[in-house]
Order: C-alpha cells, then structure tokens, then sequence
C-alpha cells in the first residue's frame, strides 16, 4: 500500500480493494460510499466484518496493465473536454442507411457501404461524383447540382447548428424532456408496485 500512496495511483485503489482479506486489509483509498470495510470501520464494527473471496493474484496481475494504460495522463487528458460519441454515432447511422441492420448484406456490402460514407462524411455527396468518375460513369449536370446543393444545405445546417442560440434551444428542450420523463416517472410510480392490484 506505501507504494500506492507513494505513486498516488488512484486508479489501482478498487483493484486493492479487491485484493483485501480479513488477515490484510487494503482499503486506504476506498471511499465510506461503497466500501463496506470502510462503512463498518466508521461503525466501529470490523470484528463481526468479513471480506469476500478476494481476487486471485494471478488475474491482479493479468489487469493491473489494463488499469495503467487506461489512466495514463495523455488518454486522460483527452477526456477533459467531455467529448461525446455521436459524431461515431452519427456515422453509424449514414453506414445503417446503405446497408440496414435489418437485411443480411454481408461483409463485402457493409465494406462498400462504409467506404462510400466515409466519404460521404468526410467530404460531402460530392465524393460519390469522384467514385461514379472512377466507375467511369457518366454524370448529368442535374447529378452534380444535386450533390452541390445538399452538400451547401448540410454545411449550412451544421453551421445553424452550432449557433449560440440553436444551443441554448437544445438544452432547454433537454431540460424540458427531463422534466416531462420525471412527471411519467412519478406518474408510473403510482401505477406500478408491490401489493397495487390488491
């Protein structure tokens, strides 16, 4: 344990919690709010207290790297903006729309379909053009306007999109649907639970 203050490995202290015994406890970095040695320390009642099996040395050693690689300042550091998912979910959803979840297409499908909105995300409809050209097809002026049109539209949205203005709008309609999902909460709370059809 002194060499967990001494690195201040914060990270590890659910490891060591895990690893404790009656014989050797290792609950120095735990918190009262979840651990149950700490909660029966502060109720001056560790002599009725036991622990549960610990885990093995062998898997501690197994992810202990695992814990470290994941907490290594750069990787931290990335998650300091509070960055999301929905750009990937975004994606997903462009790759669902060519190749839907619902037909078997197959991996050579899903390949082609995630190729094309890769493109399609990165650089607008405008890349199909470049593909179609590659295929050595042929490419209508009503073709290569549509593409222009719906690529300034999208850039047009996006912009709007991150406008001071479009946020505030977005977090109050979130806090409105938090709102309205509690009332239903408290709503269903009266109309389900124990003893309620008696």
């Amino acid at each position: 344990m002194k060499e967990l203050k001494k690195n201040k490995n914060f990270h590890l202290f659910i490891l060591y919690h895990k690893l404790s015994t009656d014989q050797k406890p290792q609950h120095d970095g735990c918190s009262e709010s979840w651990c149950d040695w700490k909660k029966a320390q502060a109720a001056n009642s560790l002599d009725t207290f036991h622990h549960k099996p610990p885990l093995s040395q062998e898997v501690f050693k197994a992810i202990r790297p695992i814990y470290e690689e994941l907490s290594r300042d750069e990787l931290l550091n990335r998650c300091l903006g509070g960055y999301t998912q929905n750009s990937n979910e975004s994606f997903n959803a462009t790759v669902w729309k060519l190749a839907p979840k619902s037909y078997s297409s197959g991996k050579k499908v899903l390949n082609v379909a995630t190729d094309i909105e890769v493109c399609c995300f990165n650089d607008g409809l405008t890349s199909i053009l470049k593909i179609m050209k590659a295929l050595q097809m042929d490419i209508g002026v009503h073709s290569y306007n549509f593409c222009l049109e719906t690529d300034a539209k999208r850039i047009e949205h996006a912009e709007r999109s991150l406008t001071d203005a479009v946020k505030e709008a977005r977090s109050a309609m979130k806090s409105s649907r938090k709102a309205s999902e509690g009332e239903f909460s408290n709503v269903e709370g009266q109309l389900y639970g124990p003893g309620i059809a008696d």
